[in-house]
Order: C-alpha cells, then sequence, then structure tokens
C-alpha cells in the first residue's frame, strides 16, 4: 500500500501574480498560484539558480485551496523610447500588468518522498533568496510555513478538502476538465508543459 505525505504551503499577501502565458506587454495571471510559480518559490529557497535541473520536483502532485479570493486588478505600465522592432526610431509602448489583490491560498504538495518534502520544508522556514508571489515586487505577507512545521501523512485531498467553509480547490489530476501551461521544465530557458487539473469544493466526497 502506497503511503503519501503532504506539505501544506500558506501563501497570502497584498498582492500576487501567477502569470502563465504572458507574452510581450501583457502579463497576466492565473485566479491561483501556477504549478511554475509555486517550484519558482522553492528554487529561492533552496538556492536552486536558473537553468539548473529542476525534474526532481517532477514526483510532485500539486493543488490548492483558495481560501479568499482574490480581487483582479490591472496595472498600466507606461515606457518611453522603446526601440521599434524593424531598429527605425522609437516609440512609447504601454504594458498591462495584471495581479490578485488581498488573496489567500493553501498550497499542497504531495509525495511519497517524504525526504523531498522534508527538504523544501526545511528550505523554506531558512530561505536562501529571497521569497515572493510570482513578482519580485509582491512579497508575502506571512512565512509560508509555521517554525517547526513538517509533511503531514495522508493525500491532498485529506488535507485541502476538509475544510469546513465551502471553498474551491484546484487538485492537479490525469484526467482533470482543464489544461494549463505552467509545468516547468527549466527556468533559464522558460520551457514548460502543460498540466491537467480538475476542480473541486471543500464538503464534498472525495476518494
Amino acid at each position: 500500500m502506497r503511503r503519501y505525505y503532504t506539505l501544506l504551503l500558506r501563501l497570502e499577501g497584498p498582492m500576487q501574480s501567477w502569470g502563465y502565458r504572458s507574452r510581450f506587454d501583457y502579463r497576466d495571471t492565473a485566479l491561483e498560484p501556477t504549478r511554475s510559480g509555486v517550484i519558482g518559490m522553492v528554487c529561492a529557497a533552496m538556492g536552486i539558480a536558473r537553468g539548473e535541473e529542476i525534474l526532481r520536483f517532477d514526483s510532485i502532485r500539486m493543488g490548492v485551496r483558495v481560501d479568499k479570493e482574490g480581487r483582479p486588478e490591472r496595472d498600466y505600465h507606461t515606457a518611453l523610447d522603446v526601440i521599434k522592432a524593424d531598429g527605425k526610431g522609437t516609440d512609447t509602448v504601454v504594458s498591462y500588468r495584471d495581479y490578485l489583490a488581498d488573496a489567500s491560498f493553501t498550497v499542497g504538495l504531495q509525495s511519497e518522498d517524504l525526504q523531498i518534502l522534508q527538504n523544501i520544508a526545511d528550505a523554506l522556514q531558512c530561505p536562501k533568496w529571497p521569497l515572493f508571489l510570482g513578482r519580485k515586487a509582491f512579497p508575502l505577507a506571512v512565512p509560508p510555513l509555521k517554525p517547526g512545521e513538517v509533511p503531514k501523512e495522508g493525500r491532498l485531498e485529506e488535507h485541502l478538502l476538509s475544510d469546513g467553509k465551502k471553498k474551491r480547490v484546484v487538485l492537479e489530476s490525469l484526467d482533470g476538465e482543464r489544461t494549463q501551461h505552467d509545468w516547468p521544465l527549466c527556468f533559464g530557458e522558460r520551457r514548460f508543459k502543460p498540466r491537467t487539473m480538475t476542480t473541486r469544493f471543500t464538503g464534498g466526497i472525495w476518494s
């Protein structure tokens, strides 16, 4: 019989941004933390630089409980004297940057490998590099883990669907109903692959 462990992270802050399809002058955000954003935070905590191997995290299954739905907001940034694509002259460029205001999430990382989850927990409680919520300008309001917090036995469903209030929960699932292109393969080369997810709600039946 397989034994699973889950590490629970609290991601909360005044502003968060979890982009997964940003291009050029538009920076989007998902409505909950992306896998690439969370693994990127873990890499920062562990001191793993861009371009270094991150396949060690492929065995981890991720889920997110939305404890407080964020309010979508948009900023407009104006850049002057931007060189045109044809190299002839300059232009003024307006970029759009989306983010979530006042959101709070519980992220679960599940694995059969207890040691990798413990390594992540140790790093997040004493990070080598600063942690942020999707963008460097968006710090965490509270630490992602309490001092001494460790992985708990059990699957994502046990920990994320056990809340008494009705909340949205997004779980990685092979037969999920939607796909998002945010599974990081290499941050240095910005290579990602799709992952499938299913949405559940607390208070339901799981198996």
